[in-house]
C-alpha cells in the first residue's frame, strides 16, 4: 500500500490551538489568533501536547487531510471502514482510493493494530510532505515514522 498526499488543512497547528483556546474562551477568534501569534510555535506544541494526554481529541478534528491510496485491495479497505467509520474512502479503481480523514482517526488509528500500517504511511506522507511537523513529533514521536 503507498498513500500520496493530496491536500491538507492549512496551518494544522495553529487550527488545533486556535480550536483549543476558542472551547475555553469567548474572546473573538481575531484575538485568539494574534494571542497565539505572540505565544508562539512552542505554545501551540504545549496546547497539542495537553489535548493528548487529556484525551480531548475532539480539536484534532479540525485538521483534515486527502490522500491518494493505491494497491489496497477491496478487503483491506472494508476492513479500515469497519474499524474506523469516520474514514472516508472512494474507489478510483480496484486497487485506488481517495481518503479523507481528520487528525483525531489518524491518532486513533495510529493506536490499534488494523489501523497502525495505513496510520504509519499516512505520517510518513505528512513528514515527507513537511505538514504538521510539530502535531506529527507530539503525536507520534518515533513510534509510526515511515521508513
Amino acid at each position: 500500500m503507498r498513500a500520496s498526499l493530496v491536500w491538507s488543512s492549512p496551518n494544522p497547528e495553529k487550527t488545533i490551538a486556535v480550536a483549543m483556546r476558542r472551547c475555553y474562551s469567548t474572546k473573538p477568534i481575531e484575538d485568539i489568533e494574534a494571542e497565539l501569534q505572540q505565544k508562539g510555535v512552542e505554545y501551540w506544541k504545549y496546547l497539542l501536547v495537553k489535548c493528548l494526554q487529556d484525551k480531548s481529541l475532539d480539536v484534532l478534528e479540525h485538521f483534515t487531510m486527502t490522500l491518494l491510496v493505491e494497491e489496497a485491495s477491496g478487503v483491506e479497505v472494508g476492513e479500515l471502514i469497519r474499524a474506523f467509520p469516520y474514514l472516508r474512502f472512494s474507489g478510483l479503481d480496484s486497487s485506488s482510493w481517495l481518503l479523507s480523514l481528520n487528525a483525531r482517526t489518524l491518532v486513533e488509528m495510529s493506536r490499534d493494530a488494523v489501523g497502525k500500517a495505513l496510520a504509519k504511511l499516512v505520517v510518513g506522507e505528512l513528514e515527507r510532505m513537511n505538514v504538521s511537523p510539530i502535531f506529527n513529533g507530539v503525536a507520534f514521536g518515533g513510534e509510526t515514522h515511515a521508513g
